[in-house]
């Protein structure tokens, strides 16, 4: 979501992220381009955010985690400043964009999600439902990420060039039932599909 009409971005490490959200008191998760890495094990490009994922119904318990920090909710290719109240799915408030303060770059991305106890939803096709344990992975080091399929069905949709890219690195690496359930999830004429 990094747009520099917007502001600058110096996204955090991946390990100040999970750092950070270590004292999470909710589930939380990896995405974006470093989910997918932290699937394959390996990078192949510069990210220009850090993503991490939390349910919509969490996302106060980010005022404690981020006290003093300037979060605004990024949507419709505006800023807001994000009150600390649950973030409104009805008015496409699905990221809270995050800075140490007002003067300094923006360096998370946190991607709000929807879920409940015992399924991640996709919110763009509430249909689509998910086990957690199917849904969030964890790397070697234990660090938890979305589901590469699911990450690239995100990625599917308004496909930049970053993501094409993704795509052409992880498609080709997943075992035969992730490139599966892709498959199914992406539209029958998407031009991965041929991946």
């Amino acid at each position: 979501m990094a747009d520099g009409s917007l502001g600058t971005w110096q996204p955090l490490a991946l390990e100040e992220v999970v750092r950070l959200f270590m004292g999470f008191p909710a589930r939380w998760w990896i995405s974006g381009g470093h989910a997918l890495e932290l699937h394959l094990g390996r990078s192949w490009r510069e990210h220009e955010d850090s993503d991490v994922g939390v349910l919509r119904q969490d996302c106060a318990a980010l005022r404690e985690l981020l006290v003093g920090w300037d979060v605004q909710v990024a949507a419709a290719g505006r800023l807001s400043p994000w009150p600390g109240s649950t973030p409104r799915a009805e008015a496409s408030q699905n990221n809270l964009w995050c800075r140490e303060s007002a003067d300094r770059p923006w360096c998370l991305d946190v991607t709000v999600g929807e879920g409940d106890e015992e399924c991640w939803i996709y919110r763009r096709d509430p249909t689509v439902r998910v086990r957690w344990d199917e849904a969030v992975l964890r790397s070697e080091g234990g660090i938890p990420y979305l589901a590469p399929e699911l990450q690239l069905l995100f990625k599917s949709k308004d496909v930049r060039p970053k993501d094409d890219v993704d795509a052409h690195e992880v498609i080709p690496e997943l075992t035969g039932d992730r490139r599966r359930k892709l498959g199914d999830l992406l539209l029958d004429d998407h031009p991965w599909q041929d991946l």
